[in-house]
């Protein structure tokens, strides 16, 4: 049971997000319905993953989808992909699927990246952004809901591996 504390650390309820996740399927089955090319969905591993389960549900479309990961170093300022994708994407609209963006640098190296494949579209998906702190510009193609900078956790977002099962975005009390 959740403390009044905690309900008021609260960002999204498990309502909210099911309801806008539903309102971001119906966009991009909207927006991509015309389209003769395949529809692959890369999902950046692990935060996106609830993201993804529910997003790709509410897409009603034929659509494969992939994980990636990327690493990166901070201290050296160095990124790497540690699981790069499996299918075929050349020729395909792709759809990469976010839990957050912040800076940026992250989603804009993985676009990098996927590009080198030939898809014929790139577009992102992001649960969470803040526009204010972007360093790069990005297609922010599809927002389920714009934040400051708070820390969150939940639906995917994690602290040191843990509350990323709740079902709601919270504020991270430090």
């Amino acid at each position: 049971m959740q403390d009044n504390q905690e309900k008021n650390d609260i960002l999204f309820t498990e309502q909210q997000i099911a309801k806008r996740v539903v309102e971001l399927g119906q966009q991009i089955t909207q927006d991509y319905q015309d389209s003769t090319r395949p529809f692959s969905v890369i999902a950046m591993l692990k935060g996106s993953t609830y993201f993804l389960a529910d997003l790709t549900r509410a897409i009603k479309l034929p659509l494969k989808f992939d994980f990636m990961a990327i690493s990166q170093v901070k201290s050296a300022n160095i990124v790497q992909v540690t699981r790069d994708i499996e299918i075929d994407i050349a020729g395909n609209d792709v759809l990469v699927v976010e839990e957050i963006v912040r800076s940026g640098l992250t989603t804009h190296y993985m676009f990098e990246h996927l590009e080198k494949f030939n898809p014929a579209s790139i577009n992102l998906v992001a649960m969470l952004a803040n526009p204010d702190q972007l360093m790069i510009n990005l297609p922010l193609n599809y927002i389920g809901f714009e934040i400051d900078y708070t820390r969150v956790v939940g639906y995917g977002l994690d602290y040191q591996e843990q509350y990323r099962n709740l079902s709601y975005i919270k504020k991270l009390r430090e």
